[in-house]
């Protein structure tokens, strides 16, 4: 599609699948200096960060555009007119304030107060990865249309973000308020590796899960290895670790993601547990730092911030030994050992005799440190390290406090969390490409979820299921 045609309409639709040159394509509207700058709206503080970050790399003036999410802009808005825009709850209650302030924002753009304010800041909008609009985003970005030139980008088969409320229906409310403009269709991400026909099977199996047609999964042989799951769980685990490895093997250089079980968080800490070099990607809640962070405050005692220090390690690296790291140190403590401290023991001890903060993030260092320990959680572990060393520098924060300022900054760095070899699920990894995918269990996934997941590997797919045929019910 040519940006000709995105900069004369009025109002459409590009519908983009994965790797098809979206990206590329908006910097090259982004390129074209208007009078007025865009506006640019998307979901994620990440994704803000990661288009920035290609503006700058293609040298696109940071004058032509503003770059933030839909939320954000709302809460500008809200900002800027509070008498007429507000909102009845705060932001430390989310669930009920980020629809609270859009509904307050829509009604403002409905009422046309600030239709002058908006015509006059911006020359067009354009709203990324728009199939994971709710209603009510639909309907501010609707509401913006009226004001402004809007393209929206998107792809109904992408949207696994259903959880922010009511989505609106792609083909009878999003086609409908913004006419298709077209499809991009040339899988860019496989051509420039010189695996086009991955690429086109991608397409393929898009068209047939859209549509909901039977798929084989073993197919593509030449780029996708198809594997059954059995019944017996560690049978499977040896197959998939050995398919890792080879894979390592054979392109040490290349990136390798691995798509989990979404619904079983704990299922790929053990995948990772037992693999070497592979790191978990962490949501942007942070929800499990936020969770150990409390225990930390909780304790109030030197025994107990070591054990509860202890269990928590335990979450993100091997090799900790609980029982019998505890019973070393009462030995040593006890004047009973035979061989003299190391460095970990007594900065174990020190914390059981001074139970600071400095001395917990000590400890914990010391305990990643550890001969024969792997972190594989490194996300976590780091976040986990950053919030104590905040909340030693700022002693009148908690380290559940300090840790949300730490988990706030992380939302702006976007996917610099994630290594050349990590594991989440499609939720945590959309938006991201490799090298190399593989999938631990298709037959496990929705449609939607497939795709995401077989069109992260630009070179090839490992993936296993339980059948070689997959169905599912037609997507919106």
């Amino acid at each position: 599609m040519s940006i000709e045609a995105v900069l004369s309409a009025r109002r459409g639709l590009v519908v983009a699948p994965a790797g098809c040159g979206k990206t590329h394509l908006i910097t090259e509207v982004l390129s074209v200096a208007q009078h007025k700058p865009y506006l640019v709206l998307t979901h994620t503080t990440a994704g803000v960060t990661a288009l920035k970050k290609r503006l700058k790399r293609f040298s696109v003036p940071s004058q032509n555009y503003v770059v933030t999410t839909i939320d954000g802009w709302a809460l500008r808005i809200a900002g800027s007119f509070p008498s007429l825009c507000p909102v009845d709850v705060g932001p430390e209650v989310p669930n009920r304030f980020y629809p609270s302030l859009r509904r307050s924002v829509f009604a403002l753009l409905r009422g046309g107060n600030i239709n002058e304010a908006v015509r006059a800041s911006y020359s067009r909008l354009l709203v990324d990865e728009y199939q994971d609009c709710n209603v009510l985003q639909h309907e501010m970005t609707v509401a913006l249309s009226h004001l402004l030139p809007t393209v929206v980008f998107g792809d109904p088969m992408q949207c696994i973000f259903s959880f922010s409320g009511p989505m609106p229906h792609w083909r009878d409310t999003v086609q409908v308020s913004f006419p298709l403009l077209t499809t991009l269709d040339t899988p860019w991400r496989w051509n420039n590796v010189n695996a086009p026909a991955l690429g086109e099977w991608i397409l393929d199996v898009r068209e047939k899960l859209f549509n909901g047609e039977s798929l084989d999964l073993a197919s593509c042989p030449d780029f996708v290895r198809f594997h059954s799951l059995t019944r017996d769980q560690n049978a499977n685990f040896v197959r998939q670790q050995q398919e890792y490895y080879a894979l390592l093997r054979q392109y040490p250089d290349d990136s390798l993601l691995v798509l989990g079980d979404s619904r079983r968080v704990t299922s790929r800490h053990q995948f990772a547990q037992r693999i070497n070099g592979i790191d978990v990607v962490e949501p942007v809640d942070l929800s499990d730092v936020m969770r150990m962070a409390q225990g930390l405050d909780g304790e109030d005692t030197g025994s107990g911030m070591l054990e509860r220090l202890l269990r928590i390690a335990t979450e993100m690296m091997t090799n900790v030994e609980v029982n019998l790291t505890l019973h070393r140190v009462s030995r040593i403590m006890a004047g009973r050992n035979r061989t003299a401290a190391s460095l970990l023991e007594n900065a174990l001890i020190t914390l059981i005799r001074e139970p600071s903060r400095q001395n917990t993030r000590s400890a914990l260092q010391h305990l990643e440190e550890k001969e024969g320990t792997r972190v594989y959680r490194s996300g976590a572990c780091q976040a986990l390290k950053d919030a104590l060393s905040l909340s030693v520098s700022s002693p009148e924060m908690s380290i559940y406090e300090a840790a949300s300022v730490v988990r706030e900054q992380r939302r702006y760095q976007g996917d610099r969390r994630i290594t050349r070899r990590s594991i989440g699920s499609t939720l945590l990894l959309k938006g991201l490409e490799c090298d190399h995918a593989l999938i631990l269990d298709a037959g496990s996934m929705s449609a939607s979820n497939l795709y995401v997941a077989l069109s992260r590997g630009a070179k090839s797919v490992v993936l296993f299921s339980g059948s070689r045929e997959f169905r599912s019910e037609a997507v919106n």
